[in-house]
């Protein structure tokens, strides 16, 4: 029997359909918007394996709180959908050095608020996620914890050195220093909330490092270092089933 879900069916199916946004081509790659990066994901880990021999390619397998073919899966793996995936170097790279798979190790939480009028907007709730590098048989060669730039992965994926890029005042911080008496009014609230690219580049860099120092040391399969990351360095047990999210009432 043919498979309904394979890189010939989707090629196929592009010669047939073109690449406009569809359902069945979303169904066909593996991934929510998948024209916007046209990759083909298994999600059959031992498909992948077979596809990796037979190319003679490494694995980058994707995992992730929720599903990438859903639209709210987990924050992180949302902005590899829209930074990272599209990016033209990152595309080609993953199109023609890797074998794509992606497996969701717990569902994503899902906040719902109801403004009482009718409206209603749903969010997720905390969440991360992590790129292995994994051999044909399944070997963990290396992992990228969580978000950086799109020219880090890139760099990443292709073994290169990667510096952690220089902190820098964001254009608020650096306009508010020029009245240095309202700067020092200023100057906590605009640290609480910079949170840029920059940012989390550098933190998963640190992370990084210190799964590159695990993997040294300890032979590891795949799903004990991701459970160990989960843990020790996203801080989010996978076998918390409210990952943190139950805090007691303060006045109970």
């Amino acid at each position: 029997m043919q498979n309904l879900r394979s890189p010939a069916v989707l090629d196929a199916y592009l010669r047939a359909h073109g690449a406009g946004a569809a359902p069945e081509l979303d169904r066909l790659c593996g991934q929510f918007h998948a024209h916007t990066s046209l990759l083909y994901w298994f999600t059959d880990l031992r498909a992948a394996q077979a596809e990796a021999r037979r190319t003679r390619r490494p694995i980058l397998s994707l995992r992730l709180l929720g599903r990438l073919d859903e639209e709210l899966s987990c924050a992180n793996s949302r902005f590899f959908r829209r930074l990272l995936y599209p990016d033209a170097r990152i595309n080609r790279l993953l199109r023609e050095r890797f074998v794509l798979h992606w497996q969701s190790v717990r569902p994503v939480p899902i906040v719902t608020i109801d403004f009482g009028d009718g409206r209603r907007v749903r969010r997720t709730l905390t969440g991360n996620s992590l790129h292995l590098i994994l051999d044909a048989d399944g070997n963990v060669l290396d992992a990228l914890p969580g978000l950086v730039s799109p020219d880090v992965f890139h760099r990443l994926l292709t073994g290169e050195r990667v510096e952690p890029p220089k902190a820098a005042p964001t254009r608020a911080v650096a306009a508010s220093t020029i009245a240095m008496t309202k700067h020092r009014v200023e100057a906590p609230l605009l640290r609480a909330v910079q949170h840029d690219l920059d940012g989390d580049t550098r933190t998963n860099l640190a992370l990084h490092a210190r799964i590159r120092d695990a993997l040294a040391r300890y032979a590891w399969t795949a799903d004990q270092l991701v459970a160990w990351i989960y843990r020790d360095l996203f801080l989010m047990p996978l076998d918390d089933v409210s990952l943190g999210l139950d805090a007691p009432e303060p006045f109970q």
